[in-house]
Order: structure tokens, then C-alpha cells, then sequence
């Protein structure tokens, strides 16, 4: 089962790397002296993620960010929607 669920977050992850594609920012994930829970979105439309940390707050940090851009024209995954809509209501 577990697997399963690992495969689920995987998916997630490439989901959230195709919409960075498809809204023109890079996603970078790299280890560095920055908090976790906090993504960096610089002007030039590139938010960085610490790769140490575990898929799920990964997960969570790249809805943080997804929910503060305007993805009302981009298809997304409804399960990708979701995670950002709900980052969109804890911001709140």
C-alpha cells in the first residue's frame, strides 16, 4: 500500500514540474540553508525547493506557490488543483 501512495506523490511531483512547464517557471530542487515550508518564487518565475525534505512537504511547498500565481486559463489535474486550492484556503 505504501508503495502505492509513494507512486501517487511521485506523480504529483512530475504533475507539478509539467505545470511549471506550461506556465513558464522553473522548478529547481536543490538543498540549501532555507526553510522547508517557505518557497522562493523570484521574479524570473523560478521557485526552489529543498530536495532533502519529504515529498509530501515538497508537495505542499510547490502548492504554496502554485496558489499565488493566477492558473485560471492552464488546465490542471484535478487531484493537482485540489492540493493548490487547499494550500490556497491554510494561506487564508
Amino acid at each position: 500500500m505504501k508503495k502505492k501512495l509513494d507512486k501517487k506523490k511521485t506523480q504529483l511531483l512530475e504533475d507539478f514540474l509539467e505545470l511549471g512547464e506550461k506556465c513558464n517557471i522553473k522548478i529547481i530542487h536543490d538543498k540549501g540553508d532555507f526553510n522547508g515550508d517557505n518557497c522562493l518564487l523570484f521574479s524570473n518565475d523560478t521557485i526552489v525547493i529543498n530536495k532533502h525534505k519529504p515529498l509530501e512537504q515538497r508537495l505542499y511547498v510547490l502548492a504554496k506557490c502554485f496558489s499565488q500565481i493566477n492558473l485560471d486559463n492552464v488546465y490542471i489535474k484535478p487531484m493537482l488543483r485540489d492540493l493548490i486550492n487547499q494550500a490556497k484556503i491554510n494561506n487564508t
